[in-house]
């Protein structure tokens, strides 16, 4: 069986699709660019003027002056023990109960509002401004981004490149530590060294000791250890204070 064949047939068994094409039709269909369904009349007013055109409020007409007070009539017809619809009819044929004049109606007047003041006045919580988003799209933030950026590097390259300007170096916390400390102990030993002299009267100030310092430092209630008729060596003094011959305790 051939593929003209099953063209030809107008089965839709026999009839074969081509690979990643709809089968065809065995049907006699207008041409491709036919559109089906109604043809509908466009709209006049569509989405945009639907949401762009705001359509303020209309009150309804009030009631006029000369119209019946049903409220009233009720509770009149109440109290007379009218008990249908057709002895409520005759009620009301044998009494008027007009509304009353605003004018005469008692209790407090009227609040006033701010729109019956200023009709533009409007309510509730004042929001954001709307983002520009033609900026956005259009790229404008990015591009001002893009030159700043473009101005802080030229400058930091004049800096960089401007002859006889000093390298900043940045240190780290342990290296600033570390200058910190050095420049302390510079402060400390100049201020020992600028440490002025002991005060002392001019009259002692040329005066020199007559006692050595070792001899300032032994005390005169010093015991003698040294034995009776024992040659007198060298004597060493012990961390203690006590002077003591090499011959009893050995050379240390």
């Amino acid at each position: 069986m051939t593929d003209a064949y099953r063209n030809a047939s107008r089965n839709a068994v026999l009839v074969k699709d081509d690979v990643g094409k709809a089968k065809p039709t065995t049907y006699d269909l207008p041409a491709d660019g036919h559109a089906f369904g109604r043809s509908e009349i466009p709209d006049m007013e569509g989405a945009r003027e639907v949401t762009m055109n705001w359509a303020a409020h209309v009150p309804r007409p009030k009631p006029c002056l000369k119209g019946q007070d049903f409220k009233l009539i009720n509770k009149m017809a109440t109290r007379s023990k009218v008990g249908n619809a057709k002895q409520l009819a005759e009620f009301r044929r044998s009494n008027d109960f007009q509304l009353a004049t605003p004018g005469l109606t008692t209790g407090p007047p009227p609040k006033v509002i701010p729109s019956d003041v200023i009709p533009a006045f409007a309510y509730g919580r004042k929001s954001r401004p709307s983002t520009p988003i033609h900026h956005v799209i259009q790229g404008q933030y990015a591009a001002e981004f893009e030159e700043a950026q473009d101005m802080s590097y030229a400058k930091a390259s004049e800096e960089r490149g401007a002859p006889g300007r000093p390298t900043k170096v940045r240190l780290t916390k342990t290296a600033s530590a570390q200058i910190r400390l050095v420049r302390d102990q510079k402060a400390a030993q100049q201020m020992l060294e600028n440490k002025p002299p002991p005060w002392t009267m001019k009259k002692f100030r040329n005066v020199k000791g007559k006692m050595s310092p070792a001899e300032m430092g032994r005390a005169s209630s010093e015991p003698n250890l040294r034995r009776p008729g024992a040659d007198s060596g060298p004597v060493r003094r012990l961390d203690d204070g006590v002077s003591t011959p090499f011959s009893v305790y050995g050379e240390m």
